[in-house]
């Protein structure tokens, strides 16, 4: 049998994408690197929490670090100013 279909596995590639773009976009705004490395082990350790599917777990990974890259070299679409509170808002949905 293949890797798993349906909801949840939309639901964990779209959480991928937002908070590796979150934490690509405080990279761009140089938050502090500290802070930045704490939301990636929390983002992973959710993405690990949401799924029991190695390989759809693997395959958010690479959506995350994806749009990570893409936050790191675009930074937030609205700019660094108004992005804190999007920044503190991911931050609240990690904590479990």
């Amino acid at each position: 049998m293949g890797p798993q279909q349906g909801p949840d596995k939309s639901y964990l590639i779209i959480l991928a994408q937002k908070l590796g773009r979150t934490a690509g976009n405080a990279e761009f705004c140089g938050y502090d690197g500290d802070d930045i490395e704490e939301f990636i082990a929390k983002s992973m350790a959710r993405l690990a929490k949401e799924s029991e599917d190695r390989v759809l777990l693997a395959g958010g990974r690479v959506e995350f670090n994806a749009h990570a890259a893409f936050g790191r070299a675009e930074g937030p679409e609205k700019g660094c100013q108004s992005f804190g509170l999007a920044y503190a808002e991911a931050k609240s949905t990690l904590l479990y």
